[in-house]
C-alpha cells in the first residue's frame, strides 16, 4: 500500500516535529522556526536524500545527549547542502535549501561551547559544510588532530583549523570548481569534497 499526498505530508510534518521536540529541545535550537524545521524535512524529502541511513542513524541517537543532538543537527545542514545541488528540485527550491542550510549552520557554530580549545565533529563538520561522517573519515585518515574521549566520542583541537577557510563563500566556489572539472561527471561526494577541503587546507 503507498500513501497519497495526504498522507505523506503528514507523515512529514510528524517527523519534523518530532525534530523539534528531541534535538529542537536538548540543544535549545530551532525556536521560532518551526516552519523552517517543516520545509526542511519536505526539502530533503523531495530531494531523495531523507531516508539515508546516516541521518535515520542520527536521528535515532539524538535524544541521547548533547553530542549526538548536534551531530544530528550537522547532519541536517550538511544534507541540506546536497539538496541545493539536486537540480530536480527547481531553482527556487533549491534557494531555500541553500538559505537553511546555512542557518542551521549558524545555528550549530553559534551555540555556546563550554572548552573553546576544542570542537566537537559536528561543529567541524557545519564550519566545511560537509557531514559528520566526513569529519570521521578526516581522522581516521589522520588527517586532522584529533583525541578519542573516554565516553566514545571525539574531540580536535581548535587551534588547527583556519577560519579563513571554512567561509562558506569560498566552500561553495570549491565545490563549483570540483564540479566544473569533473565536466559531466556526477558532483563530488561529501568524502571526496572532504578530500579535496582538507588536502587544500594542508597546502
Amino acid at each position: 500500500m503507498t500513501s497519497g499526498p495526504d498522507d505523506r505530508g503528514s507523515l512529514l510534518r510528524v517527523l519534523a516535529r518530532e525534530v523539534l521536540d528531541s534535538v529542537g529541545r536538548r540543544l535549545d535550537m530551532y525556536s521560532g522556526h518551526e516552519d523552517e524545521v517543516i520545509e526542511t524535512v519536505e526539502l530533503l524529502d523531495a530531494s531523495g536524500l531523507l531516508g539515508r541511513d546516516d541521518l535515520r542513524e542520527a536521528f535515532e541517537e539524538a535524544d541521547e545527549d548533547d553530542d549526538h543532538a548536534q551531530a544530528f543537527a550537522a547532519l541536517l545542514a550538511g544534507h541540506l547542502g546536497q539538496a541545493a545541488d539536486v537540480e530536480r528540485l527547481g531553482g527556487d527550491a533549491r534557494v531555500v535549501a541553500a538559505r537553511l542550510s546555512a542557518t542551521w549552520q549558524g545555528h550549530v557554530l553559534n551555540r555556546p561551547r563550554a572548552d573553546t580549545a576544542w570542537l566537537t565533529a559536528s561543529q567541524v563538520a557545519v564550519r566545511y559544510g560537509v557531514t559528520p561522517q566526513a569529519v570521521y573519515k578526516w581522522i581516521k585518515a589522520g588527517r586532522v588532530r584529533a583525541e578519542q574521549t573516554p565516553g566514545g566520542s571525539w574531540r580536535l583541537p581548535a587551534d588547527q583549523f583556519d577560519r579563513g577557510r571554512t567561509d562558506p563563500r569560498r566552500l561553495a566556489a570549491l565545490k563549483a570548481r570540483l564540479v566544473e572539472h569533473a565536466g559531466d561527471a556526477p558532483t563530488a561526494s561529501d568524502g571526496e569534497l572532504a578530500d579535496e577541503i582538507v588536502s587544500r587546507r594542508q597546502s
